[in-house]
């Protein structure tokens, strides 16, 4: 017979053995190697998705921007201050009706100011339209690193997408601010005015919120300012018409005028007014022709200058981005 019976007449079970420690320690290093290798591809499966759902943000904007091309005869203006003291409803907020929501635009009051009661839902509605996923952050509107906020501008909506101005140093309501590009104060730019071409010249692009705040709704007063964030490396404040609009040129600064750096996408001296993502080496932009394409953070700045104009007369080859 096998196996060995007691004199009970029962059969004695085998005694198991269990883990040692070094082999439960070999187990969780294994396990520890495996996630470790594992997480960065996991991670870059969900900035691709990110990304894909930004480049469809900017789709959907491509789209509404052509349709109100198509009905007016001319893009958005930047915005808008047809009456002194008035907020400056912003190309976003003109965009609302062509982005399924036609209620929300009605419901906004163009004769008071932002801080009004009668704004409150507009203002502060976040529209997963002009939300990129790779941004983060959920919190109120900032000014950047200065201490004094204007009171009423922070409960704007925020954003991640602003319209391109062109290249040059725009100032506020006490200088120019017309710019090269297609939207700025008061623009009424159509395609006809895009001479560069419509596959070459920049709409819209990504600003993160890791650099400085953007918003869909508008300017309160354009002599106001938007500063970068703080811990930011460059310390600098532009002309708060950047909460909806932005720059290809190199950083503009309210009191130091032009600061030599930030004159290409995702540049560690990017300022208020430019463009940046936390998309890895670059970011998404919407072109006057309908199309999305990422521009790499090496782009040389000429180039990028020269995408961000409608009429400046540059040739720009697909080989330079």
């Amino acid at each position: 017979m096998s196996g060995s019976v007691h004199a009970s007449g029962r059969r004695k079970t085998p005694a198991r053995r269990g883990f040692t420690l070094i082999e439960l320690l070999t187990v969780v290093t294994i396990i520890g190697v495996l996630i470790a290798l594992l997480l960065p591809a996991v991670q870059a499966v969900r900035e691709s998705a990110r990304r894909a759902e930004c480049r469809n943000n900017l789709k959907q904007l491509g789209l509404a921007l052509s349709s109100y091309h198509d009905t007016l005869g001319a893009y958005p203006p930047g915005f808008s201050l047809e009456r002194p003291f008035m907020p400056g409803w912003a190309w976003g907020a003109r965009l609302l009706g062509a982005l399924d929501q036609s209620a929300l635009y009605d419901s906004i009051n163009v004769g008071v100011s932002f801080a009004a009661p009668a704004n409150r839902t507009a203002v502060e509605t976040r529209l997963a339209a002009f939300l990129c996923p790779s941004s983060g952050g959920r919190g109120p509107l900032s000014q950047g690193f200065i201490e004094q906020p204007i009171a009423g501008l922070e409960r704007l909506t925020t954003a991640q997408y602003v319209a391109s101005a062109g290249s040059v140093a725009l100032k506020g309501g006490g200088g120019p601010a017309a710019g090269d590009g297609v939207f700025f104060l008061n623009s009424r730019v159509a395609v006809r005015d895009v001479a560069d071409g419509t596959s070459t010249t920049l709409m819209v692009g990504e600003r993160s919120r890791n650099v400085a705040d953007a918003t869909w709704v508008g300017v309160g007063d354009p002599n106001f300012i938007l500063c970068t964030k703080t811990g930011w490396p460059v310390q600098t404040c532009a002309s708060a018409m950047f909460m909806v609009l932005g720059r290809t040129g190199p950083a503009s600064d309210v009191l130091l005028g032009a600061v030599p750096t930030g004159g290409t996408p995702n540049s560690p001296g990017g300022g208020a007014d430019g463009f940046w993502s936390l998309h890895p080496g670059g970011c998404n932009f919407l072109y006057c022709d309908g199309s999305v394409r990422f521009i790499k953070a090496t782009v040389s700045p000429h180039t990028f200058n020269a995408l961000g104009t409608r009429a400046g007369g540059e040739a720009v080859g697909g080989d330079a981005l």
